[in-house]
């Protein structure tokens, strides 16, 4: 019959994971202010530029940004939920800020993906800038 073996490396006091969700939340909110900064630039580009190449850019980066803030938002609320529910979980639990919950290892990765997509795209974006200016 199968063993099930649960080691305390998959478990994290909740003051950690706590920390962990507010250090995403100001990734995210830190990308949701770059993101603005990066549309009013494109929209400068696209003012200033208008042979079909750069266009076409601009239209590729439009829709870049539009989908980067929509993960914002989905990340955002996803942050905000995982937060709530780990403080009803410890909610009238007298014992509630010494038992361990299990590690958020499916946040921190998408966390790492979103991150390195908007690393890419950043620097993609910048690499544009500096050849449309």
């Amino acid at each position: 019959f199968p063993v099930t073996i649960t080691t305390m490396s998959n478990k994290k006091h909740i003051t950690e994971l706590h920390s962990e969700i507010n250090e995403w939340k100001s990734k995210v909110n830190f990308v949701k202010d770059e993101l603005k900064t990066f549309q009013d630039q494109l929209a400068n580009v696209s003012s200033q530029n208008t042979a079909q190449e750069v266009k076409m850019k601009v239209g590729y980066f439009e829709s870049v940004f539009i989908r980067q803030d929509e993960v914002n938002d989905e990340l955002s609320h996803e942050l905000q939920i995982t937060d709530n529910d780990l403080g009803e979980k410890v909610k009238g639990n007298p014992a509630g800020d010494r038992v361990l919950f299990e590690d958020l290892v499916e946040l921190r990765d998408k966390i790492e993906v979103f991150d390195k997509i908007w690393t890419e795209n950043k620097t993609e974006f910048r690499r544009f800038l500096s050849e449309s200016l």
